[in-house]
């Protein structure tokens, strides 16, 4: 009788062990993703490059980026950075973020950073370059304010390799996920960067698609 109690004991408490591991694995994670993302952030502003990621899942999918909705690569001069490098940092007043940007729109990627889309143009460069971020719900983490920003609010992007360039957003639009709008392009020599990112963040069903226009030239 003793013994069988013991067991019951015994089980009871592993049960409650793996409940509470369980319940913490999501915080345990999101303060993980947290300190690797502000690890990225200090080796870029303190220059300590090259930063280079090797994720395990390099070239998998997210719900961002459907393989619908992706413009297929453009006929041009190879860029010079690979998949997982640290670009720069993206610098948002309007919702106080500071966050790192690298190339490549990866599952993996993404927890830690916003991603570049490797297949549209450089950021500052004429064309669309378009970056990708999660919504998460840590308050002023990663996009998850991008909601507030306003036409006229200034964005700007440090490039790990240049200077500071300044955009302006123009506008501000709510479209499908697999709406091409993402990737248009602006117009024959206008720079435009294209911020987005999943919304309402309780069901992920549409994009909210962030444009703005190169203004510090």
């Amino acid at each position: 009788m003793k013994r069988k109690r013991f067991f019951y004991v015994a089980g009871f408490l592993v049960a409650m062990f793996l409940a509470v591991i369980l319940a913490l694995y999501p915080e345990l994670e999101r303060r993980w993703e947290r300190r690797e993302m502000e690890a990225l952030l200090l080796q870029m502003e303190r220059e300590d490059l090259p930063v280079r990621f090797v994720f395990p899942k390099a070239v998998s999918e997210n719900a961002l980026t459907e393989k619908n909705a992706m413009p297929e690569p453009a006929e041009k001069e190879k860029k010079a950075v690979i998949e997982g490098d640290a670009i720069g940092i993206l610098v948002i007043p309007r919702i106080e973020a500071r966050l790192p940007v690298t190339a490549g729109v990866s599952e993996e990627q993404l927890k830690i950073s916003e991603g570049w889309v490797l297949q549209t143009d450089p950021v500052g460069d004429p064309g669309n370059a378009v970056i990708a971020g999660h919504r998460s719900h840590t308050w002023g983490r990663h996009f998850n304010r991008l909601g507030e920003l306003e036409e006229g609010d200034n964005i700007y992007f440090d490039p790990v390799d240049g200077e500071r360039i300044q955009f302006t957003v123009h506008e501000i639009l709510t479209v499908e996920p697999d709406d091409p709008a993402v990737f248009a392009n602006p117009g024959e020599g206008v720079a435009q960067l294209t911020l987005y990112t999943c919304t309402p963040m309780e069901t992920s069903a549409r994009r909210l698609v962030i444009r703005a226009l190169r203004t510090d030239e």
